[in-house]
């Protein structure tokens, strides 16, 4: 396996094949955390398990050819690491890194930049300031346009400086107010409730967000699945595609997968009880750093 650049690392849909990633398995930092309460988190998952399901999640991706870069090293109060997709993402053959809102992740973004820089790859911007943006926010649409959540996690300012980098890409952001999460506690990112699955179609938990959105996507020509509530909290948007047709998602999703197959999609489900405690879903755990434009 390689671990410096031999292409530049670049995405610009949810949904081309994926050909290399960023990935942290949770490691000791995990076991730092003694009050879930103050993390927001559903109870304390066992390190060892959840190291198990990330390891499970790696393993389909390098049978499906996916070339895996790891985080390494996390700093030891940084127990969210593993959600890696969160700090920041590719384009144009660099990285813009994101400024965390939640105190317990402040850090990450230091620890991405460094390892970043230690894989060749520039950095094109960091949000500052009175920014926030989290890239959990940040969802592609297609080739040429982003959805970007706005709530707790992500703020106007953050929102205004991804605006700016973006354009530079000939690439239009549409924002979309998140209305919190399912347990109220507006730190939900977008692609928790929204997921392209393919150009033409989308896994959505409607009620949170604005029918205004839901409208521009079907004037897109965009089919939508509807999420029901169950399934959101269970992870059920939270999707990877790993090539056209092909898609990981979270088990026990039972009526998002039945959809999906009705579609002709491939559907690979993974357990995430575990790592599903900490908040997050499957695409939380992959920064997508290189996929193949659509049509390639």
């Amino acid at each position: 396996m390689s671990d410096v650049w031999d292409l530049e690392p670049s995405v610009r849909s949810e949904y081309g094949r994926l050909e290399r990633v960023l990935v942290h398995e949770p490691g000791a930092e995990f076991n730092t955390v003694v009050d879930p309460d103050a993390w927001n988190w559903d109870g304390l998952p066992r390190q060892e398990r959840a190291a198990k399901e990330h390891r499970a999640l790696v393993e389909v991706l390098e049978d499906h050819g996916v070339e895996i870069h790891h985080l390494t090293e996390a700093f030891d109060h940084l127990a969210e690491s593993l959600f890696v997709r969160d700090v920041g993402f590719a384009i144009g053959g660099g990285i813009v890194v994101g400024k965390m809102v939640e105190e317990t992740r402040h850090g990450e973004e230091r620890r991405l930049s460094e390892r970043v820089i230690e894989l060749g790859a520039p950095i094109y911007h960091s949000v500052h300031g009175d920014g926030g943006f989290e890239a959990g926010n940040m969802v592609w649409i297609d080739e040429e346009t982003v959805a970007i959540g706005r709530s707790r996690t992500t703020n106007a300012a953050g929102i205004r400086q991804v605006r700016t980098v973006l354009e530079t890409f000939g690439i239009d952001v549409i924002e979309v107010p998140i209305f919190g999460s399912t347990e109220s506690t507006g730190q939900t990112h977008l692609a928790l409730v929204f997921s392209m699955v393919a150009p033409d179609l989308a896994l959505v938990y409607s009620e949170a967000v604005p029918p205004e959105f839901l409208d521009t996507l079907h004037d897109r020509g965009i089919d939508t699945i509807p999420v029901p509530m169950r399934e959101q909290r269970n992870r059920a948007t939270s999707t990877i595609v790993i090539e056209p047709g092909t898609i990981v998602i979270s088990s026990g999703n039972h009526e998002v997968r039945r959809a999906l197959e009705a579609r002709g999609f491939e559907v690979i489900e993974l357990t995430m009880q575990e790592i599903r405690k900490a908040g997050g879903g499957p695409k939380g755990l992959v920064l997508p750093l290189e996929r193949t434009p659509i049509g390639e």
